[in-house]
């Protein structure tokens, strides 16, 4: 708060310092508002992080659009995972979601033959409330689904009736990213409200809805949202990049699916959202008291959780970008990118040693993406740092990915839920949320989302990512090189794990690299997950250092790992140095 006021403060004492010329009392008025909207904060509760958490388990789920052999496939795993929860929730049931209808753009039917999940989720509410009834079923949705309160929406009216409470956040309460048109909004086109179902302009972004006024149209943009997209109910919680909406039904996109102590605290998270719903909702502005009492506390030391909301995550993952060393690994799997702070924290990482695979949606327009690739691999061959970019190789659909995963020594740090990289989504401007996860690599967890992003960085099994744009050149990912030889391999990047428990771990080569020559003098950087790179000599019951020889096109090159006693070994993952002090004394 006394940073806002001091911003206030600032642009107040620009009055005294002569600089508005003849019309400074109308210059100075309107920066003043400016000003004033700058300086409200969100309300209180909206953005937090919980405590850290153990969990048994967190499942790992994914859509999937892509190419293999010249024909588009598709591997769908999200929406069964949410019917799943609705049907086996108890007590009550709970969507914060973005975009809950399936609206299309104009073309998009022809160019992506959409998929109606709205309306196949909508009915799966329907019937569980005629099979459930006493179950409690709760919406928190976006402006969007009405078009900024042009009409009702007619699948969320029918669910309505059928007893459902839907609550549309009110986004005149959240803070406005883009002053120079919200101020002016405010004052002179707000103040008027916004008629529902009295519109005479034909929608000019989605094709087939009710007719809008020129309000809505102005309320849209202000360029602000309700971004969460969470699904619970009194026992189990998903976290996920997706919504339940034609236009995005063929996007990739990913999940996470838990059971955890943590829910109530994601549950009471979702209550300061209620309150500033519209008040004219079925939901009322509020969400009833709830007992998570019975979800058992899970003994596993080896996954944490944690949950974050709005700007929280940002500085969260600033935190541990911050904190990566020389030799780790980072992954970014992203929609968009292109939040400076991030970006700066990218580049500060890769100098000190980072290691940085990103993969991008290949965005039509070019914007933001490119850009940030063009800056990062710029800086990353003027400097020779490690950092690579592909883009997906989107075709009408979207890579609609949001999820960044850190390599350290021992574990996995990996972020998940509904935040782009961008300032709108970072910054305290949309409502978003985020789930950490802190998993040691012999968990399924990690294993998961780790084969998920080698699939997808080496086109294994599918043609997922364009072009390599590396710190050096310009690669392609094709493996298959006609007419070439292979006449030499190395070692490039040692795997991030290189000690093992006697009896105990598996090999786990995430992180490691292998540079291939070929006769013609050319080069290919490849993990040594690759499927053409063949592994002989690890022996875990052996106490010791391994010889590793790894294999490429009948060249050798070898590297070593130490097994260690199994009774040295403490597999307990800390939330912090301080945590692990703490329990090193107890």
């Amino acid at each position: 708060m006394e940073k806002f006021r001091k911003n206030c403060y600032n642009l107040i004492n620009l009055k005294n310092k002569g600089v508005f010329g003849v019309n400074k009392k109308i210059i100075f008025s309107f920066i003043f508002l400016l000003g004033v909207f700058s300086c409200t904060p969100l309300s209180k509760g909206l953005s937090m992080k919980s405590e850290v958490y153990n969990a048994d388990n967190v499942e790992f789920y994914y859509d999937l659009t892509y190419k293999k052999d010249g024909e588009t496939q598709y591997e769908r795993q999200i929406w069964e995972q949410a019917y799943d929860i609705l049907d086996k929730a108890q007590d009550f049931f709970l969507m914060d979601i973005f975009v809950f209808n399936d609206y299309v753009g104009k073309g998009v039917k022809e160019k992506l033959q959409p998929l109606p999940i709205a309306e196949e989720f909508a009915q799966k509410i329907l019937e569980k409330r005629e099979k459930d009834p006493n179950v409690e079923i709760y919406l928190i949705l976006d402006e969007s689904n009405t078009f900024y309160g042009a009409f009702d929406n007619k699948t969320h009216k029918k669910l309505e009736q059928a007893g459902v409470k839907i609550g549309y956040v009110d986004l005149t309460k959240l803070r406005d990213p883009m002053l120079i048109y919200s101020t002016p909004w405010r004052l002179f086109i707000q103040p008027f409200g916004n008629p529902k179902n009295r519109g005479k302009l034909k929608n000019p972004i989605y094709e087939g809805t009710d007719k809008i006024t020129i309000r809505s149209l102005l309320r849209a943009l202000n360029a602000k949202a309700n971004h969460r997209k969470l699904i619970m109910n009194e026992n189990t919680a998903m976290l996920t990049s997706a919504n339940p909406h034609a236009e995005g039904s063929k996007h990739s996109n990913v999940a996470f699916k838990f059971s955890s102590p943590i829910i109530k605290e994601i549950y009471e998270a979702e209550k300061p959202v209620a309150q500033i719903t519209k008040k004219d909702g079925s939901l009322k502005k509020k969400l009833p008291n709830k007992d998570f009492s019975k979800i058992p506390v899970s003994k596993n030391e080896k996954i944490k959780l944690q949950y974050f909301t709005n700007d929280v995550t940002v500085k969260d993952i600033s935190q541990e970008l911050k904190n990566a060393q020389f030799g780790e690994k980072v992954i970014i799997a992203q929609f968009f990118l292109s939040d400076r702070g991030i970006i700066n924290d990218i580049r500060k990482a890769a100098r000190r040693g980072v290691k940085f695979e990103i993969i991008l949606n290949n965005s039509t327009a070019g914007f933001p993406n490119k850009a940030a690739a063009g800056e990062l691999m710029k800086y990353a061959r003027k400097h020779n740092y490690d950092i690579n970019v592909k883009f997906y190789n989107k075709g009408e659909e979207m890579y609609h990915v949001k999820m960044l995963s850190i390599l350290k020594k021992d574990y996995l740090i990996t972020y998940g839920g509904s935040s782009n990289f961008t300032r709108r989504n970072m910054r305290n401007f949309n409502l978003e949320n985020e789930l950490k996860i802190i998993s040691a690599y012999d968990q399924k967890i990690s294993k998961d989302i780790l084969d998920y992003y080698d699939r997808l960085w080496t086109n294994r099994d599918g043609d997922f990512t364009l072009k390599a744009y590396t710190k050096n050149v310009e690669i392609n990912n094709d493996r298959v090189e006609k007419n070439k030889t292979i006449s030499k391999i190395e070692v490039k990047t040692l795997p991030n794990k290189r000690e093992y428990v006697q009896n105990k771990e598996d090999l786990n080569l995430y992180g490691g690299d292998v540079k291939v020559y070929y006769d013609d003098g050319s080069t290919i950087v490849v993990s040594m997950t690759d499927s053409n790179i063949h592994i002989s000599g690890f022996n875990n019951k052996a106490l010791g250092n391994n010889v590793l020889t790894l294999e490429d096109g009948n060249q050798t090159t070898n590297f070593s790992v130490l097994i260690k006693e199994d009774k040295l070994y403490d597999d307990t993952i800390y939330a912090s140095d301080d945590e692990k002090i703490k329990n090193k004394n107890s």
